[in-house]
């Protein structure tokens, strides 16, 4: 059973859940409330949502995941779970500049993006930088962090929607009872530990991509 917990906790990693959210959003079918806000993921052009989802890629996922085995290899992380609540820090710096550095990509082209593409990386960002702090004091699960944003970014782009996929919803809400009841069955976490995660995350994450332009 530790072994299915394991490949579920790869196949679930933080820096994915935002990929795998855009995934969701932009190929299975939604129609907006206000389609004049050209906020809507699945009727971007096919050539856009594939650039999107590189950027992405890129900067959520290979440039920290490189910098990540780097720090390994040099052995200032002991494993890229980086379990060691004092081997954090580095790491989740590396990804608030990665997160904004995309924020700032987006914001400073002359093209209208859905406001969810800037709303989710400035939400990685501001989260982050929030646990790198908390981290401090109290350790927190990254994976209910980042299943958090997850399900929170599906939850503010489906009450802006006149028509949904209702079972990307529930897909969201089973991932995460699934993501966190795996990392305290691999006794990883306590169960403060991924509830704060989690919710956290999920309220930020929602309030942001919601209410975006506010900020």
């Amino acid at each position: 059973m530790k072994f299915i917990g394991k490949i579920i906790s790869w196949l679930f990693m933080p820096m994915l859940m935002p990929i795998y959210a855009l995934i969701l959003l932009m190929f299975f079918p939604s129609e907006p409330i206000n389609l004049s806000a050209g906020n809507s993921l699945y009727l971007m052009p096919l050539q856009n949502k594939i650039v999107l989802l590189l950027y992405y890629l890129i900067f959520t996922v290979l440039i920290p995941g490189i910098i990540y085995i780097l720090l390994k290899n040099f052995k200032l992380i002991k494993s890229l779970e980086m379990d060691e609540q004092n081997e954090r820090k580095v790491p989740m710096v590396i990804m608030i500049i990665a997160c904004y550095l995309l924020f700032h990509l987006f914001t400073s082209t002359n093209f209208h993006l859905p406001k969810y593409i800037y709303g989710l990386c400035l939400s990685g960002s501001i989260i982050i930088s929030a646990f790198v702090f908390i981290n401090l004091y109290f350790k927190i699960s990254l994976h209910a962090t980042g299943v958090g944003i997850f399900t929170g970014f599906i939850i503010s782009y489906f009450l802006e929607q006149l028509y949904f996929e209702i079972w990307i919803l529930a897909f969201a809400f089973i991932v995460s009872g699934l993501i966190l009841t795996t990392r305290l069955f691999l006794e990883k976490h306590t169960i403060n530990e991924v509830v704060t995660g989690y919710f956290t995350s999920l309220f930020i994450t929602f309030v942001i991509n919601f209410y975006y332009p506010f900020v």
